[in-house]
């Protein structure tokens, strides 16, 4: 369909991603009467499904990430949300509304949420992409066990590396923290165990430069202060969360983001495209939390329920 061109949308709402603040935005509007449906191109849940317990968040009462992302799977099912797989190309205006292009055809709806997440981001230094698997992970709550009386590596001091970080610590026999800067950039409750904790030791001002290997598999990392100085850390495990980096590239390039590609939006969460809302980690200014996810989730589905009436 050509840009400008009047069309009768297939749905009230389009929402653009099943991790927990896209699977929460359709349940709630379809709940409030709209006719909602959701684009995934992988599984549902987003990152957070590989989490083993969530923490901070009540609603979830000790459920693994999984396990409450099927939950709202299976909520948005009953109450009558499609759920279309299928990876989405861009997001364009028409009259009427917004098309949502996608690998296996075009849907269109009058309202659409991007609910994309974010990324983890690659240290791009040597040796990285040569050991995935072979020693480099992103995630402790899978391969935790394998690296059970070795020393590990988290790049990192957000939240999630302080929380693989304690994680590894009742399996490894010691955990080094890299990460630039002097401070952990994480709740409280997670600083305190971290530095509570014995078995992890924290290198403040490092940078990993090289990842270490052999036919047997990840030996060790180079790292360098900021003093320009280098060393070597004997470690069997490295587990990369520099950050993240926002799935944003589908919204229409009209829409406002900032300086790390983050979309743009106003009070109501809406970006700079009337009709176009942006939640969770791939919009700026977010919390971070699940709970702030969800929050916002419900938020933006009442504000779309108003818009539609």
């Amino acid at each position: 369909m050509e840009e400008g061109q009047k069309m009768t949308p297939a749905f009230d709402l389009i929402v653009i991603g099943e991790g927990f603040a896209g699977l929460t935005c359709a349940s709630e509007a379809a709940k409030l009467g709209l006719v909602v449906a959701t684009f995934e191109s992988e599984f549902y849940g987003g990152l957070v499904v590989n989490v083993n317990e969530l923490e901070h968040f009540e609603e979830a009462d000790g459920l693994s990430g999984m396990d409450y992302a099927g939950m709202l799977a299976m909520g948005n099912k009953r109450a009558g949300v499609k759920s279309i797989q299928a990876e989405v190309r861009c997001v364009r205006r028409v009259d009427g509304g917004f098309e949502v292009d996608t690998d296996s055809g075009a849907q269109t709806a009058r309202f659409v949420v991007i609910a994309t997440g974010a990324k983890l981001k690659k240290l791009g230094v040597p040796g990285e992409a040569e050991l995935e698997g072979r020693g480099v992970s992103h995630c402790a709550d899978c391969d935790a066990p394998m690296f059970t009386g070795a020393e590990v590596v988290v790049a990192g001091n957000g939240d999630w590396a302080l929380q693989d970080a304690l994680l590894l610590a009742q399996e490894c026999a010691a955990v080094h923290i890299v990460y630039p800067g002097t401070g952990l950039k994480a709740c409280d409750d997670y600083i305190s165990r971290v530095t509570s904790e014995s078995k992890i030791i924290l290198h403040p001002n490092h940078s990993i430069i090289e990842v270490l290997g052999d036919e047997t598999g990840m030996t060790g990392v180079t790292v360098r202060n900021d003093q320009g100085e280098s060393a070597q850390l004997k470690a069997t495990g490295l587990f990369a969360l520099p950050g993240l980096e926002p799935n944003g590239a589908i919204a229409p390039k009209e829409v406002e983001r900032d300086v790390s590609g983050y979309l743009k939006v106003g009070p109501e969460l809406e970006t700079s495209i009337s009709g176009l809302w942006a939640i969770g980690q791939v919009r700026s200014g977010f919390g971070g939390w699940l709970k702030d996810a969800v929050l916002e989730a419900r938020q933006v589905a009442k504000h779309v329920k108003s818009r539609s009436a």
